[in-house]
């Protein structure tokens, strides 16, 4: 494929977007508040911005004509749609596309966490993602995640630093080579979303 057909290709990557947004009820609203503000952005990954509409077609139980002409859904329509066109890796791009459907399913659009559950996928490395799989949300007490190593205590101590861990600071009697750690209730959020992708 020469470079003209290769941009031929990307740009018609928008005109679909925009003839989706267009059919899809309540959608168009979002989508141009969306190319408004992100113009250059969206310009230069038209690819994932189609993306990005193909999955609310693709759901139209969740995004309904009401949900989509919401100010709130609109306002986490933008935000995330902006950190999504910005995410390098596939696999948390997948993880963001995961927490915004979770987004629009919840009644309390100002209660959920959009923002602070996206950050977290931004700054958390794929390696302290990987260790949430052996979290278990529903242990109460405090307890070694992994028993006699230190390879994955960075990790361990990323989470903490992060909010979706907290470590038990109490004395210990002897050596200790694993921090002893449970899940904050913000963890328990977080962690659904990961736990749901059969990727990692």
């Amino acid at each position: 494929m020469n470079e003209k057909d290769k941009q031929l290709m990307k740009d018609s990557a928008i005109v679909i977007a925009d003839g989706i947004a267009s059919i899809v009820p309540g959608l168009s609203i979002a989508w141009n508040l969306t190319k408004s503000l992100l113009g250059v952005g969206m310009e230069i990954r038209q690819q994932r911005a189609l993306e990005w509409i193909e999955m609310i077609r693709a759901n139209p139980s969740i995004f309904s004509k009401q949900i989509l002409e919401s100010e709130d859904f609109q306002d986490g329509f933008v935000y995330s749609i902006e950190q999504y066109l910005r995410q390098r890796v596939e696999f948390k791009r997948r993880l963001i596309k995961s927490v915004f459907l979770g987004f629009a399913v919840v009644p309390e659009k100002n209660e959920f966490e959009l923002e602070r559950i996206i950050q977290m996928i931004n700054i958390l490395s794929l390696g302290d993602i990987e260790v949430l799989k052996d979290v278990n949300p529903v242990v109460a007490n405090f307890h070694q995640l992994y028993d006699n190593t230190l390879q994955k205590n960075e990790n361990i101590y990323n989470l903490i630093n992060a909010g979706i861990l907290i470590s038990d600071y109490q004395a210990r009697v002897g050596p200790i080579q694993a921090p002893f750690v449970k899940i904050t209730e913000f963890g328990k959020t977080f962690i659904q979303f990961i736990l749901h992708d059969k990727n990692i």
